[in-house]
């Protein structure tokens, strides 16, 4: 767990990351990823926030392919967003994907 990380950002960055890039049977309603992340934060926040970087450090996995292009674009949509950006979370979690 990274705890100088402030959980409400990282939380904004993963809801972008799903809406933009998780497939469309994970993105419903029902079934959203976001949900089992918010059970979890009343409850237990250290449990919360280690599933969420786990879940962050899949989708920074995905990423590596991306253009610069496409990085600034979804850098710029997450700073709208108050959000940390993917360039960030590529930076923190592209080492610690591996000891998730």
């Amino acid at each position: 767990m990274l705890p100088d990380l402030d959980y409400a950002r990282l939380k904004r960055s993963f809801e972008y990351l799903v809406e933009h890039y998780a497939p469309m049977e994970l993105n419903t309603p029902r079934s959203h990823p976001v949900k089992p992340l918010e059970r979890d934060e009343s409850a237990r926040m250290n449990r919360g926030q280690c599933a969420l970087e786990a879940a962050i450090a899949e989708f920074v996995d995905g990423t590596q392919d991306f253009c610069l292009e496409r990085v600034s674009e979804i850098d710029r949509d997450l700073q709208k967003r108050d959000a940390y950006t993917l360039s960030f979370l590529r930076e923190h979690f592209t080492r610690l994907h591996g000891k998730i």
